[in-house]
C-alpha cells in the first residue's frame, strides 16, 4: 500500500514538474508582455536595429508608417526645400501616420526608434508622441545615425515632451551587453 502511494506521489510530482516546465517555455502572448518597440525607418537601418533590440528584449515590433511615404528627395537634407528640412525648420509640422494596430495601454515600457535627421528625431516621431497616450510609461529612445549622437535627440525629446518619463537614449548598433546595461540604467 505504501509503495503504491509513493509511486502515485512521484507520478503526480513529475506531472506537475512537466506542466510547469512546458508553461515556462511557451512564448508569451503580446498581452502578457510589458515592453514594445515602436520604430520609424526610412532606409531600413532603424528596422534592423529594432529587430536586434527585439532579440535582446523579447518585445514585439510595431512600425510607424507615414501616410505619405518619404522619398529619397524628401530626405535630402542639403536641399532647403526637402520635406525633412522643412519639418526641421517648422517644428509644428506633423506628418500623418497610419493607425497603429496595437493597444499601448498593455505596455509599461516603450522603446522608440528612429533615424536621426537634422540631429533630432524625425517629425513622424513627434506625430506619434502627440497622438499616443504614453503617460506613466518608461520611454527608451534609440536611434540610428552615421554621425549624429543620440544626446541631441535626447535633448529635443525631453524639451518637447517634458511630462513623459524619458530614459537616456542609445545609438544603435550596440552590443547585447551595451543594450542590457542601457535598459538597466548603468
Amino acid at each position: 500500500m505504501k509503495i503504491k502511494n509513493i509511486i502515485k506521489s512521484v507520478v503526480a510530482i513529475a506531472a506537475m514538474a512537466l506542466c510547469f516546465n512546458l508553461s515556462a517555455t511557451e512564448p508569451k502572448t503580446e498581452k502578457e508582455m510589458k515592453s514594445i518597440i515602436v520604430y520609424f525607418t526610412h532606409s531600413g537601418n532603424t528596422e534592423l536595429a529594432a529587430k536586434k533590440l527585439a532579440e535582446v528584449t523579447g518585445a514585439p515590433l510595431v512600425r510607424l508608417l507615414p501616410v505619405e511615404p518619404y522619398t529619397a528627395a524628401d530626405v535630402d537634407w542639403v536641399n532647403e526645400q526637402s520635406r525633412c528640412t522643412q519639418e526641421h525648420l517648422n517644428q509644428t509640422l506633423r506628418p500623418a501616420i497610419k493607425p497603429l494596430d496595437v493597444d499601448l495601454s498593455q505596455y509599461d515600457t516603450v522603446f522608440i526608434g528612429f533615424p536621426i535627421w537634422w540631429h533630432e528625431e524625425p517629425a513622424v516621431i513627434r506625430t506619434f508622441l502627440d497622438t499616443a497616450d504614453l503617460t506613466g510609461k518608461e520611454l527608451y529612445p534609440f536611434c540610428t545615425s552615421y554621425e549624429s549622437p543620440m544626446s541631441e535627440a535626447d535633448a529635443t525629446l525631453q524639451k518637447g515632451y517634458p511630462s513623459l518619463k524619458w530614459h537616456t537614449g542609445l545609438r544603435l548598433p550596440a552590443s547585447k551587453e551595451q543594450v542590457e546595461r542601457w535598459i538597466k540604467g548603468q
